[in-house]
Order: structure tokens, then sequence, then C-alpha cells
């Protein structure tokens, strides 16, 4: 009984240095992005992707989108302490636990499905956030004028 109490407390450290270690890679990116960078540049869905696909919320970060990257990586690592709780109680069920075993087991495996579900999400904001950055500058030319301008540009070279 001691002992599989003993387990249960290392792999509740184990999972505790897991999330640590992906909160210092996480300050890590955000540090290399405090730096202002040519405001010419324009972010493009490839490396959001990638960003995106390196850490969960990385490609918001890349975006500038801080507080939708703050809120995939905390669903992210909710999900996460989810998934090891219900692991946990799967792994070593007695009958003190709250809900019977094979009701661990679902819940394990749907927060494996919420984990992905959630990195996924992170994956395709990021693209299409960078895709529609200058959808604003676009929509806010005058149409009529841009038409006005390319028809004079027409008689000229006519």
């Amino acid at each position: 009984m001691c002992s599989s109490g003993l387990k249960n407390i290392g792999e509740k450290f184990r999972f505790h240095e897991v999330v640590r270690i992906w909160l210092v890679f996480g300050l890590m990116i955000s540090f290399g992005y405090g730096q202002k960078k040519d405001s010419l540049q324009i972010r493009t869905p490839r490396n959001a992707a990638f960003y995106a696909l390196l850490c969960p919320g990385g490609g918001q970060i890349y975006n500038r989108k801080y507080v939708k990257a703050g809120i995939i990586f905390a669903a992210e690592i909710y999900a996460g302490f989810r998934f090891n709780e219900y692991r946990v109680g799967y792994r070593y069920y007695n009958d003190e636990r709250v809900f019977p075993k094979h009701q661990y087991l679902e819940k394990r495996n749907k927060s494996a499905w919420w984990i992905g579900f959630i990195y996924i999400y992170g994956l395709i904001d990021a693209i299409v956030d960078a895709h529609l950055e200058s959808f604003d500058e676009i929509m806010s030319e005058d149409l009529e004028q841009s038409s006005a301008k390319t028809q004079s540009r027409k008689e000229k070279i006519e």
C-alpha cells in the first residue's frame, strides 16, 4: 500500500518536472521575441506553422497574439494535468477512488484527445492569423480610387 503511494507521488513529481521544462522552454522562446523587429518584415504562414509545431502557442507568439498564446499554452498544460491524474488513477486503482476503474480509462483517453485537439487548433489558428495579417490594410484601401489608378495606368501604357 505504501509503495504504490510512493510511486504515485514519484510520477506526479516527474510530471511537474516536465511542465517546468515546457514553461522554461516557452519563456526562452518569448524572450527571443522581445527585441523590436523591422516593421517591414511580414510574418509568413510557414514560420507560424513551424513555431506552432515547436511549442503549443508558439505560432501565436510569432504572430504577436500573446493572449491567445497564453490561453492555448494554459489549456494544453491543464489537459496534460488531467491526463496524468486519470492515468495515475487508472494505474493505481483501489476501492477508495471516486470513480470506477473504467471511467478513469475513459477520462484519460478523452484528455489525450483534448491534448491533440488543442495542439492542432493552435497550429491552424497560427497559420490563418499569418495569412490574414494584411487583411485590415487591404480592406481599408479605397477600392474606387485604386481602380481609377489602375485604369489610368492602363491608358498610359496603351
